[in-house]
């Protein structure tokens, strides 16, 4: 089976600087990409400190939930952050 992207959905991850890829107890797997304009739609003045706030707000909220979660830079494929077993490394 194939999954074709909308036209909308590409572009948000073509503009993202960072991704979050989350490992979950249960064995599943999301990736999820940054997105740094605010809901009105202005441009945040640094994107990626936007993207990286939003990225660590989901994981505490799934933090109980989580066995390994990792905050990549996109630009440069670097690890920017990892959260394992409860706690930020």
């Amino acid at each position: 089976m194939s999954y074709t992207r909308s036209a909308s959905v590409q572009q948000m991850i073509d503009n993202a600087e960072t991704k979050l890829l989350i490992y979950f107890l249960d064995g599943n797997v999301r990736t999820q990409y940054g997105r740094h304009n605010f809901k009105s739609n202005r441009p945040a003045r640094n994107p990626r400190a936007v993207e990286i706030r939003r990225h660590e707000r989901s994981i505490a909220k799934n933090a109980p939930f989580i066995k390994v979660a990792m905050i990549y830079d996109l630009r440069d494929g670097h690890e920017i952050a990892r959260f394992k077993k409860g706690q930020w490394l």
